[in-house]
C-alpha cells in the first residue's frame, strides 16, 4: 500500500469488480440461453441494486440485482404473469422542501410490488425524489452485454433521476410492462 493508497477506494473498486463479475457470469448465460428482449424498464431499488423487467418468449421476466457492496446474487425469475399491485407513494416536502439544505423536499410516484410464484415480494419503485430508472433497447441494454464494462460497472449508474414532469408517462409505461 503506497503513501497516498485509500483503503476505502481499493474496497470500492473490489466491490465493483465483483458486482461486475456477478452481471458478466449473468449476462453470459442468458445470451447462452438466447434470452434477447426488444427492452427492458428498470428502476433503482432501495437498496442501491436494480429491478428489471421485460416480456421475453411469450413470459414476463423479472430481474433484481444486488446491492452495491453486499453479497446478493442476481434473480432471475419468468412467469406466464405475475401478481403485481400498485402502492402510491406520496411524501409532502416539509420546510423550504429541501431548498439550500433546509427541510424535505419530498417524494411521488408510485411503488409496484410483484408477488413472485414462491410468495416472495418484490418492490419496482417510480418515485420523484427517490430512485432513478431507464428503458433500454437490446442493444444498449447494460445487464446483458457480455462486454466487461469498466470503471462505471454499477448498471445503477446508467438510471436516470426521475423526473417530476415525466412521473405520468414513466408510471403508464411500468404498467405496460408489468399490468398487461
Amino acid at each position: 500500500m503506497g503513501l497516498f493508497s485509500d483503503p476505502n477506494e481499493q474496497a470500492r473498486k473490489e466491490n465493483l469488480r465483483k458486482l461486475e463479475d456477478k452481471r458478466l457470469a449473468l449476462a453470459e448465460r442468458l445470451d447462452r440461453q438466447g434470452f434477447k428482449p426488444e427492452t427492458m424498464l428498470f428502476a433503482q431499488a432501495d437498496n442501491g441494486g436494480f429491478v428489471a423487467t421485460c416480456r421475453h418468449g411469450g413470459k414476463q421476466w423479472l430481474i433484481v440485482g444486488p446491492g452495491f457492496g453486499t453479497d446478493e446474487e442476481f434473480l432471475v425469475v419468468d412467469s406466464d404473469h405475475f401478481d403485481v399491485r400498485k402502492e402510491e407513494v406520496l411524501v409532502k416536502s416539509e420546510g423550504m422542501g429541501g431548498i439550500m439544505g433546509f427541510g424535505k423536499k419530498g417524494e411521488h410516484g408510485a411503488e409496484y410490488v410483484i408477488t413472485l410464484p414462491d410468495g416472495r415480494e418484490v418492490k419496482m419503485p417510480f418515485v420523484f425524489g427517490r430512485n432513478g430508472w431507464a428503458e433500454f433497447n437490446l442493444k444498449k441494454n447494460p445487464l446483458l452485454s457480455t462486454k466487461r464494462r469498466r470503471k462505471d460497472a454499477n448498471i445503477v449508474w446508467d438510471l436516470a433521476p426521475i423526473d417530476n414532469a415525466q412521473i405520468q408517462r414513466i408510471m403508464a409505461l411500468a404498467e405496460e410492462y408489468l399490468m398487461r
